[in-house]
């Protein structure tokens, strides 16, 4: 099954091009994606995202609406925000992304592009937890990646 999560989780990953900030803060926009990735979550899917200083908050047993409460409290220190997917990882219920994000601060600090990663668990076909904006070696850690 994990070849099949892999696929799930690459086809829930936006274009590099498009502004994340842009489109969270667009409500028809925002309600066209979920609608779009909807059916690849489960009702009760749980997030966390971490924020500077290591901080990391839980959004749990809110589907949709906690994913999106979590992308606004992230989103809300960035003018723009984009992401570009480096490599996909298969740790068979678990799948490691790992990707570049850019983009502008509202303090207007500098930023240089930074690697982070993401760990989706995946059962019975739907996402059931996500840990976004991890330092790649510690997603790493979290999962044993399948070997061909």
């Amino acid at each position: 099954m994990s070849a099949e999560n892999v696929a799930l989780v690459r086809s829930l990953h936006l274009d590099p091009s498009s502004d994340v900030a842009e489109l969270i803060s667009d409500d028809a926009a925002t309600a066209t994606l979920r609608e779009a990735i909807g059916r690849a979550f489960d009702p009760d899917v749980e997030c966390t995202m971490g924020f500077p200083g290591g901080m990391r908050v839980a959004y749990s047993g809110r589907g949709l609406d906690g994913l999106q409460s979590a992308w606004q409290d992230w989103l809300r220190q960035w003018v723009s925000f984009r992401t570009e997917v480096e490599d996909i990882l298969d740790g068979g219920d678990r799948v490691v992304v790992l990707h570049r994000i850019e983009g502008r601060r509202r303090d207007d600090a500098p930023v240089e592009t930074l690697r982070r990663a993401t760990v989706w668990t995946v059962r019975d076909g739907l996402i059931v937890h996500v840990d976004f904006n991890l330092a790649p070696d510690d997603a790493l850690a979290t999962v044993e990646l399948a070997t061909d």
